[in-house]
């Protein structure tokens, strides 16, 4: 049963304000007062930030991608193989929050980056983000209220080298700022469990990478964390693969993420007869080319980090 949204008066007008000067383009699936409520906390009240990033956004969402309608598909995209769902229940002892678990330390990012094209990624993880929203939104016409994602981050696996900082500084911190560009306020807090003894290394680089709202959202659990977790969720939300000799009451089954075989990376051997130039950044160069008539011609972007 739809709950009465409980929300303050000076919110409401807020909320009326923003939703008029979006009304072209605003979807009705994703006008709700909380909606544009997270917009308004995200950005301080401020309009002149918040209008042209949710305009942006709700062009993406009227895009071929059509985010409104998306996960009324199968969860089937290739991608999904190796970066399974998370999404388990309400946390309960969290009040409106829904868990997610993210298998961070054994999702092989590095393998999926190797072989798939990074729009097709962040079509798979787009998939996922508006499930996430989804379950939100339902959350908030049952109870009324505002409610976010508790997201897991489970870091056992986690390996410290090369791939792992270059990942950090590059991809991983260029979807969390996809994140909370699209997807402002929807996370409640970003919980480290199983964290490695270098942890602190690699969040003093990863840190400074992140919006602020976003670092100041993280919790980094120590070696007491099966405990800790407890106090931020029942225990029927949390996997199973936690349990251990000292512990079996996480009750919630997950599949577990698959590595990618290397022999299935991406071969650049279309590049060996293409004609290759280098552009430096925020510079620009020009190709002439004499073409027929539906000639077929193929462009291959390759950036280095």
């Amino acid at each position: 049963m739809k709950q009465r949204a409980k929300i303050s008066e000076s919110d409401k007008e807020q909320i009326e304000r923003l939703r008029a000067a979006v009304k072209d383009e605003i979807t009705e699936y994703y006008d709700t007062d909380f909606n544009l409520l997270r917009w308004l906390i995200g950005h301080n009240y401020n309009f002149d930030i918040i209008i042209p990033k949710l305009r942006n956004h709700l062009r993406f969402r009227r895009s071929s991608w059509d985010l409104d309608k998306c996960t009324e598909q199968p969860r089937d995209h290739a991608i999904h193989r190796f970066w399974k769902a998370g999404i388990t229940g309400k946390a309960l002892r969290t009040p409106n929050v829904i868990v997610n678990i993210e298998q961070s330390g054994t999702n092989d990012y590095w393998g999926m980056l190797a072989t798939f094209p990074i729009n097709e990624l962040m079509k798979a993880r787009v998939y996922d983000l508006e499930m996430m929203l989804k379950k939100v939104m339902e959350m908030e016409s049952e109870t009324g209220e505002q409610a976010s994602i508790l997201y897991v981050m489970d870091l056992n696996g986690l390996k410290y080298d090369k791939k792992l900082l270059d990942l950090v500084t590059g991809a991983l911190a260029g979807i969390s700022s996809f994140m909370s560009e699209n997807y402002v306020e929807m996370v409640h807090s970003f919980v480290l469990v199983n964290a490695p003894s270098f942890i602190s290394t690699i969040w003093s680089i990863a840190r400074p990478l992140l919006p602020e709202r976003t670092r100041n959202k993280v919790q980094i659990f120590g070696s007491n964390w099966r405990n800790d977790i407890l106090t931020l969720a029942v225990p029927e939300v949390l996997p199973t693969y936690w349990n251990d000799d000292k512990n079996n009451i996480f009750k919630a089954n997950i599949e577990r993420s698959e590595p990618i075989d290397p022999a299935n990376y991406y071969k650049d051997g279309a590049l060996k007869d293409s004609k290759m130039i280098t552009i430096a950044a925020g510079k620009a160069d020009f190709v002439t080319i004499s073409a027929q008539k539906v000639r077929l011609l193929l462009f291959f972007f390759i950036t280095i980090a």
